[in-house]
């Protein structure tokens, strides 16, 4: 047996050991306003397990996404925040619920859940026009925003949380169209 499996770990390993802990620990605590955000949603959805489900994974999702850092983690805030207008635009459509035209009534939850995921999409491409590194923020900020707006947009089902999706997507646009930068 080698003497150095003996003493056990480095006093190097130790220290960057302790520096993980350290930083999962605040990424932990960065996160924590989610938590607030899925219990809104809870108390406000008729679907607890679903919003239990999507609070859990944005939790988790902003949590790693501290953790690791960067870019990743400035996507984070904007991307809460920006998915509080579907979210809202969902709950709002809950409560009027339907349009009546002399056609007939029509239920508005899912036209607000793309429109929601529009004006979330054109924020972030306001925030993030500016990124080093767009592909890492955009990716960040497009899945929080989604996660957080699907908090509000799962009630309606999963033509809720599409039409939020391709309501991000078509926001974002944007961003795709933009000439690279450093670049003729």
């Amino acid at each position: 047996m080698e003497p150095e499996a003996l003493v056990g770990p480095s006093l190097k390993e130790k220290a960057y050991r302790a520096y993980e802990r350290g930083r999962a620990r605040q990424a932990a605590w960065a996160a924590a306003p989610t938590i607030a955000v899925a219990l809104v949603a809870a108390l406000m959805s008729d679907r607890p397990l679903t919003t239990a489900i999507i609070g859990a994974a944005l939790y988790v999702a902003a949590a790693l996404l501290f953790w690791r850092g960067r870019q990743l983690a400035r996507g984070v805030i904007p991307g809460v925040a920006a998915g509080l207008v579907p979210f809202a635009a969902a709950h709002a459509a809950r409560v009027y619920g339907h349009l009546c035209t002399p056609e007939g009534c029509v239920s508005i939850c899912v036209p607000a859940c793309l429109a929601g995921g529009v004006a979330a999409g054109v924020l972030l491409s306001r925030v993030l026009r500016r990124s080093e590194r767009l592909g890492a923020s955009w990716a960040s900020a497009c899945g929080v925003a989604a996660l957080t707006g699907a908090l509000g947009c799962a009630c309606v089902g999963f033509g809720g949380v599409v039409a939020l999706a391709a309501g991000l997507l078509t926001g974002t646009a944007p961003l795709a169209l933009r000439p690279a930068r450093g670049g003729a």
